[in-house]
């Protein structure tokens, strides 16, 4: 048990003492939002630029047929994380790619839970390719 010398306790304050403390901190809490807010919209404004790199946008418009009016940084960064998903298996990006798509649900004891919705034609194709596996 502590010992009854070592605590300290708060001195009791003024009623207004307490509320200029009050006021001093929502104020510092105000400031600090639209901080928060300032930043947000500036890198909604960087993510609405359009992209300038020439190579990048014709790989967004010939692979992924992305229009090249539309090819915004924004679209490049989610161009770049599918990218990344694929052809490296990291999956950081494959986290991230289906945290923006709303499928990714959470992480469990079992692993990661996603919520995907699996095209019928591709389901057959898998099967297919199982069968054959299998022979």
């Amino acid at each position: 048990m502590a010992n009854e010398q070592n605590l300290t306790y708060p001195p009791i304050r003024s009623r207004e003492e307490a509320e200029r403390k009050g006021r001093a901190g929502g104020i510092a809490s105000g400031k600090a939002r639209l901080r928060k807010k300032r930043g947000r919209e500036l890198m909604q404004a960087i993510l609405a630029l359009k992209e300038q790199d020439p190579r990048l946008i014709e790989e967004m418009a010939n692979f992924w047929g992305i229009d090249p009016k539309e090819a915004t940084k924004e679209v490049a960064m989610n161009v770049r994380q599918v990218d990344k998903a694929i052809k490296r298996a990291d999956t950081q990006a494959f986290k991230a790619v289906h945290q923006v798509a709303g499928t990714l649900e959470g992480e469990g004891n079992g692993g990661t839970v996603l919520n995907i919705i699996v095209p019928e034609k591709a389901v057959k194709a898998a099967e297919k390719w199982s069968t054959k596996e299998g022979e």
